[in-house]
């Protein structure tokens, strides 16, 4: 590819520089402190813990879209315990497990030892899919 030839103008150079300001070694000002968030839940309010009593779960086997391996999906699950559920279920079981957006993703095909676990932990709604 060749290159282009440089376009030579007869006009007068630009006149004001909004950078100059910086290039002369002006001082700064300091960043302004940054505002505080209200992430963290108020002091003397406890949290209720995430129990899996209350919720429907429905577990079942997929073999769609996971290269041809057969794994067992939980679905219902709350975002916050999911990190805790993967960890233990992963230790417990002995397979491997992630989340999928708000679905637990299991490795192990046999989805009614999955459901036989999360009964063991507490869950009274669970659902067998296909």
């Amino acid at each position: 590819m060749a290159k282009r030839p440089r376009v030579e103008s007869d006009e007068a150079p630009l006149t004001s520089n909004p950078f100059a300001g910086l290039l002369g070694g002006a001082e700064l000002p300091d960043a302004p402190d940054p505002a505080p968030t209200d992430e963290a839940a108020p002091s003397g309010v406890p949290q209720p813990p995430t129990t899996l009593a209350n919720l429907r779960l429905t577990v079942r086997r997929q073999k769609k879209g996971h290269g041809g391996k057969t794994v067992t999906c939980v679905e219902g699950l709350p975002p916050a315990a999911l990190a805790d559920l993967i960890s233990r279920l992963k230790k417990e079981l002995g397979c491997s497990a992630r989340s999928d957006a708000d679905v637990l993703v299991a490795g192990t095909g046999d989805h009614k030892r999955v459901a036989e676990w999360l009964r063991g932990r507490g869950a009274n709604r669970v659902v067998l899919g296909n």
